[in-house]
């Protein structure tokens, strides 16, 4: 168990402290997620079949199905500002998003949050509200598993008019020059 006797105890491989026992999922502590549980299962099984593996995400989105969607991934602005990090951070309304607009999905208040470290730009967390979000999560995630930089971002070509492209403008935003938002 863990300090807190709540959960397993495992490594970076999920193993514990009996050989040849792994614990993956809501047991081995949080996040408790099921794309978080398969992500460990599938590493354990080629560990088991003899490859090098480490379970060393960066980010596990988290994501709440409801209406407005909500999507983190990453640190929020004030976990961030706890480590220490100097941070900026941009914020788009979906309300400037022509594809939002199509899906009526500004109706929800909605918005594209980036966070990043001052000294060199790297996204350290994306957070989204807004209706259809949830399907950004994977641009989210490559960003920060990537070690993206918010000029990486910027300098990519997002098609218009789509949710993605809040992401994009999320991250102009950031850097101070966002096309479509005050």
């Amino acid at each position: 168990m863990d300090s807190s006797g709540r959960f397993i105890r495992i490594d970076r491989q999920c193993r514990t402290n009996v050989p040849g026992v792994y614990a993956i999922g809501d047991v081995s502590g949080e996040p408790m997620l099921a794309h978080r549980a398969s992500s460990q299962g599938e590493m354990v099984a080629e560990i088991i079949a003899g490859h090098v593996r480490d379970f060393d995400k960066v980010a596990i989105p988290a994501i709440v199905f409801t209406e407005p969607e909500i999507v983190s991934v990453g640190l929020l602005p004030d976990e961030a500002k706890n480590l220490g990090e100097e941070i900026i951070i941009g914020k788009f309304p979906l309300a400037a998003n022509g594809r939002a607009l199509t899906l009526e999905a500004e109706k929800t208040g909605g918005f594209i949050r980036v966070v990043a470290r001052k000294s060199d730009n790297v996204i350290l967390g994306i957070q989204a509200v807004g209706s259809h979000v949830a399907e950004l999560h994977g641009e989210f995630i490559l960003a920060l598993e990537m070690g993206a930089l918010l000029e990486d971002i910027a300098g990519t070509v997002h098609a218009h008019p789509t949710m993605a492209e809040a992401f994009h403008e999320g991250v102009l935003k950031t850097l101070g020059h966002a096309i479509h938002a005050s």
